[in-house]
């Protein structure tokens, strides 16, 4: 015969969600064991082996929930952390929050991820939303609030640093310097730039360190063979093919270079397909050089040369530093990353016809 407790649970429960309580009636045990158990916590270790597993066993099979909100009232904790990015289509954001999301596992934190596609509205609309549903801190990609959100925050990848966030950012001077010395010491003196877009965190500052470097190098930065990223829509979905267009609109110009700079990894991806269309071999008639070193460089054709940034520590290291925030230490510092040069195949000297200037058109476009 069966017990009453095992019939507690009606077939108007099935389906639906099963409460604490009503798990316990089912079980016939208090609401107090069945949580330490589920909960896992030392003292459940108390408890027989043939009952833990009893509880488990019947928690997934009903499919019990724990009430996450109520839980966290009690314990005036939420647990939660708001993520907020433009978008994750380029591979940079979605490798730092890979290395973020490896450091919270087991602290008991759970990240809540958020896109604005570079709207402004809708990013102050994410932070103030995760900030009333109880974050207890924000992991800024490429975002910058217009003022504090008045919970613990870092950013990365952002063209400043307000006074209420820590910032874990790279060295962009030493990044652009190593990749220059590159290019000049292969041989290359005409040479094109891909601009970051408007409202990107390293944009100015990755520039600026074009300028001073090419200056120190003797590299003159010839405006027509500079071109600046725009934003394509649907945002988010298409930074290849910003990249392919503003390599298009160099070619356009007539004015010939043999190597090209991109503002990241995936902007030099669609350079590279746009040469290729145009008749262009990588890098026998033009090098190619990237900035981030995200996943798919290093199995492109041909492999991309880059500049590396450590994106999956760099986002430990936000983790790390948003724990630190979180349990009040009051010792914590902006973080400067430097990068490393990854020397592959989309670079290499100058071709004998470009270096004699025999090579001063480029074809169109298809």
């Amino acid at each position: 015969m069966k017990s009453s407790a095992s019939k507690r649970v009606s077939q108007a429960d099935v389906g639906h969600r099963i409460t604490l309580r009503k798990l316990a009636e089912h079980l016939g045990l208090s609401r107090t064991t069945i949580s330490m158990i589920l909960n896992d916590v030392p003292e459940a270790a108390r408890f027989p082996e043939s009952t833990r597993k009893r509880v488990v066993e019947s928690a997934k099979k009903l499919g019990y929930r724990p009430n996450y909100f109520a839980r966290s009232l009690g314990r005036k904790r939420s647990y939660l952390i708001g993520v907020i990015a433009p978008d994750f289509g380029n591979g940079f954001e979605a490798a730092v929050l890979s290395g973020f999301e490896r450091r919270l596992l087991n602290t008991g934190y759970t990240s809540f991820i958020s896109t604005h596609l570079w709207s402004p509205e809708l990013l102050q609309r994410h932070v103030e939303t995760l900030c009333v549903r109880g974050a207890e801190g924000l992991l800024l990609i490429n975002s910058t609030p217009g003022e504090s959100p008045g919970i613990p925050a870092v950013t990365i990848c952002t063209d400043r640093s307000p006074i209420w966030s820590t910032r874990v950012s790279i060295d962009n001077a030493l990044g652009i310097r190593k990749a220059m010395s590159h290019l000049v010491s292969l041989g290359h003196r005409e040479i094109a730039f891909i601009k970051g877009p408007e409202w990107s965190g390293d944009t100015e500052e990755r520039w600026n360190a074009v300028l001073s470097t090419c200056k120190t190098l003797r590299v003159r930065v010839d405006p027509r063979r500079t071109v600046q990223l725009e934003r394509l829509e649907p945002a988010g979905t298409r930074h290849a093919e910003e990249g392919l267009i503003a390599t298009q609109q160099l070619l356009r110009r007539g004015k010939g270079f043999t190597a090209l700079v991109a503002f990241n990894d995936i902007s030099a991806l669609g350079a590279m397909t746009a040469l290729r269309e145009a008749g262009h071999k990588v890098p026998e008639d033009v090098s190619v050089m990237g900035f981030d070193d995200i996943e798919f460089a290093s199995i492109a054709y041909p492999p991309l040369t880059t500049v590396r940034q450590p994106l999956h520590e760099m986002g430990a290291t936000a983790a790390e530093l948003l724990l630190r925030k979180l349990a009040k230490d009051e010792v914590i510092e902006n973080i400067r990353v430097r990068p490393e040069l990854i020397v592959r195949s989309s670079t290499g000297p100058p071709s004998l016809a470009s270096s004699k200037g025999k090579k001063n058109t480029f074809k169109s476009p298809r």
